[in-house]
């Protein structure tokens, strides 16, 4: 049976939904009660066809999706103001799971993409080797595209150099060297703010929905694209695979 929603936990809903980016945190914990309670009974068939379990796929949709909490603070207004426009914020638990159903068809949308290249967290060395192997055939992924290992390690060393010092730093050292602690040690050890979200738009990390049309618009999504000549797609999955070993192997001792 369908979770309702009382008519104090809607009108409550459309009034938090409308200020979402702007949440102190009990309002973004009573945000969280009423979506998870109305999600208590919703069971898309998406659901059964991705790996993550029930309660992780709720969470990731609430925090992505209702609190919007990995946008960038500087565009939160901006993207406040554009869903205003062309959206109506949710009233009934129906609703929400409409809302979490399409959250769901991207994120199976992206299965496959995820599946043959880990962009999702850090790509590591061990990564690489196990989804491309030892590439024997790795000038000829190259070759298609017009590159070569060399000119690959060269405008790595480019693209590196012309980064800002902090996603230098996260590429580099999270990246490259595979620093402790990964990401997060790396931006605590350096003090570097807001570093999930500078990793994602760097495209260290990618959104779980996220297509590879969404890859191809981070720095390392367009520098692959425009700069390398490839595009992101599963076609073409060798030669970033390629890359990317390239581009570790210039930020461990960039």
């Amino acid at each position: 049976m369908q979770e309702t929603l009382s008519s104090e936990q809607s009108v409550e809903l459309v009034r938090l939904w409308r200020r979402r980016q702007t949440l102190s945190p009990d309002e973004m914990g009573e945000m969280y009660r009423i979506v998870g309670g109305a999600l208590r009974s919703c069971n898309p068939p998406e659901l059964r066809v991705l790996s993550e379990g029930r309660q992780e796929l709720v969470a990731q949709f609430i925090y992505v999706k209702v609190l919007r909490l990995d946008a960038d603070p500087d565009e939160a207004d901006d993207a406040a103001r554009g869903e205003a426009a062309s959206h109506s914020a949710p009233s009934s638990a129906f609703a929400l799971c409409a809302y979490f159903r399409r959250y769901l068809i991207d994120c199976t949308r992206a299965s496959a993409f995820r599946r043959k290249l880990s962009i999702g967290d850090q790509i590591t060395e061990s990564q690489l080797e196990a989804q491309v192997g030892a590439a024997d055939n790795a000038q000829d992924e190259l070759a298609e595209h017009g590159l070569n290992a060399p000119s690959v390690h060269a405008a790595a060393r480019a693209f590196i150099a012309g980064l800002p010092e902090p996603e230098r730093i996260l590429l580099c050292e999270g990246f490259g060297r595979e620093a402790a602690g990964g990401l997060s040690g790396v931006a605590s050890r350096h003090a570097i703010a807001s570093y999930h979200y500078r990793a994602g738009r760097l495209g260290l990390v990618h959104k779980r929905e996220g297509l590879p049309a969404d890859y191809a618009r981070t720095t390392l999504g367009q520098w692959i694209t425009q700069t390398l000549g490839i595009a992101i797609e599963a076609g073409n999955m060798g030669a970033i695979l390629q890359v990317f070993k390239i581009l570790g192997a210039e930020a461990s001792y960039a």
